[in-house]
């Protein structure tokens, strides 16, 4: 019999947020996590039909949904539950309107809201485009799954596929339930000896005073402003640069992404005129062999506060980024933790998601997913553009947000910097409804000048760095 449970500590960050941008309808968010995977090769549907159940059989995750509704859900772990595997032939269609095809699927699968009282909260298709090729495309509820789950399914897919062909044996029961799993992730968070009392006190004291405001220049969004359409605009640094940046890096002893990371603390100081910067920025959160076998929400948001001086060095950012770094994740723990540590009335106020601890968002890129082999079929990755139909209305427009949560979807809407797993360049996605194109390209100009800076010449201080762009932004205050 299934029973009702809380959240697990990886989960708490997530469904805050969500509460935030719409309280009464999470799901309305559309905070996903999406994989797209190109099978070529002999592929037996009605195998794979079969070893997609024996997944959900497999995972708690995929078999999860919400009694209630609100600062306090109350998670169910359904006994059964059958895989949404929906089968579409395009095989008979001109390859330009498979295409088309595939991008609404796509499109539809981000968009459409998930109800996270109804089982499964999570989407799947298989496209058939030819005799030997197919796309898989997956979609989950952010509750259920973080970006490494996405690959989990889809290796745990291939070996269930390749053992009800009999050519591998049924890989062994997890062993671990949901429960298990948030005792799993609460010890993670103690791996390193350091006690809740003092991960508390560490962001009480790194964090506090909270100012929420909105770094980036942004007006109260028009009604018609599709609030959850995102736009990543991406961005490349030069060839010299790149090849500078690792010896960069060893010479710090740091790491690139984490000299990269110093350089937006540098732009963002630079153009918001402010010496104190915080960033956030995500962990993996799977410590442990076990928790890299498991589908789950374990990503586990960190906050990073650096003061930028305008005439010290830019080492001494790199270095204090570093540091600063190193102590967040030493002290990551669950955000409630977290929310009244900083907030001693975070009870009384929530939904308080986390977008208020931080100034500016910055992440890596999750990293390549393998290429896959499965008896007679080759599994790769693929990018697939999500594409509405023609004349297809926004799901989400300000409009239809209570005034209360704008502030905070406006937030989400800010630009973020992704960079890419091979550090040579990245994307900034941002909502373009909100922050204009104008704003990303003079963002991106001038973080490719500050990264240019410090590879080689990491003594000029922040002050004297030259911005193509040279634009300045003032807080906003947001509530």
């Amino acid at each position: 019999m299934a029973t009702t449970l809380p959240l697990a500590p990886g989960q708490q960050m997530m469904w805050e947020f969500m509460t935030a941008l719409d309280p009464a309808h999470p799901g309305a968010a559309r905070l996903v996590v999406v994989e797209f995977r190109r099978l070529r090769g002999t592929l037996r549907v009605d195998v794979l039909r079969q070893a997609m159940q024996d997944v959900v059989d497999r995972h708690d995750a995929l078999r999860m949904r919400f009694d209630r509704v609100g600062v306090e859900p109350a998670v169910r772990i359904l006994p059964h539950v059958e895989s949404p595997l929906e089968y579409v032939d395009l095989s008979g269609l001109p390859p330009a309107e498979q295409q088309a095809r595939v991008e609404r699927i796509a499109y539809a699968h981000r968009n459409d809201a998930f109800d996270p009282g109804r089982a499964p909260l999570w989407r799947a298709a298989l496209v058939r485009l030819s005799a030997t090729e197919h796309v898989l495309a997956l979609c989950f509820f952010h509750m259920v799954s973080d970006g490494w789950s996405c690959r989990v399914v889809v290796e745990d897919l291939c070996h269930a596929y390749t053992a009800r062909l009999g050519a591998a044996d049924p890989q062994p029961p997890l062993g671990v339930d949901f429960t298990a799993l948030a005792a799993l992730q609460e010890t993670e968070q103690a791996g390193n000896g350091v006690d809740a009392a003092a991960r508390a006190a560490y962001w009480r004291d790194r964090l506090r005073p909270v100012e929420p405001y909105q770094l980036f220049p942004a007006s109260p969004p028009a009604p018609d402003v599709a609030l959850s359409a995102e736009v990543a605009t991406r961005f490349a640094f030069p060839a010299e640069v790149t090849a500078r940046l690792r010896p960069a890096a060893r010479r710090a002893r740091t790491s690139p992404y984490v000299l990269l990371l110093a350089a937006y603390l540098v732009l963002l100081a630079r153009r918001a005129g402010r010496s104190r910067v915080v960033l956030g920025t995500t962990t993996l959160g799977r410590e442990s062999p076990l928790s890299r076998r498991l589908v789950g929400q374990f990503t586990n948001n960190v906050y990073l506060p650096v003061t930028v001086e305008p005439d010290a060095p830019m080492r001494a950012v790199v270095e204090a980024a570093h540091a600063s770094l190193a102590e967040a994740v030493a002290h990551a723990t669950a955000f409630h933790r977290v929310a009244r540590s900083v907030r001693p009335d975070f009870p009384a106020i929530r939904p308080w998601p986390d977008n208020h601890l931080f100034d500016a968002w910055f992440q890596s890129a999750a990293s390549a997913s393998p290429v896959l082999h499965c008896p007679d079929l080759l599994v790769e990755p693929v990018d697939i553009t999500a594409r509405p139909a023609p004349g297809t209305p926004p799901p989400v427009v300000a409009a239809d947000v209570p005034s209360e949560c704008l502030p905070v979807w406006v937030k989400r809407g800010s630009p973020i910097v992704v960079v890419d797993d091979d550090r040579a360049g990245g994307v900034v996605i941002r909502n373009r409804g909100v922050f204009g194109d104008d704003l990303v390209r003079g963002l991106i100009d001038d973080y490719v000048a500050v990264v240019s800076a410090l590879v080689t010449t990491p003594d000029m201080s922040p002050g004297q760095v030259r911005l193509p762009d040279g634009a300045c932004f003032l807080d906003h205050a947001i509530g």
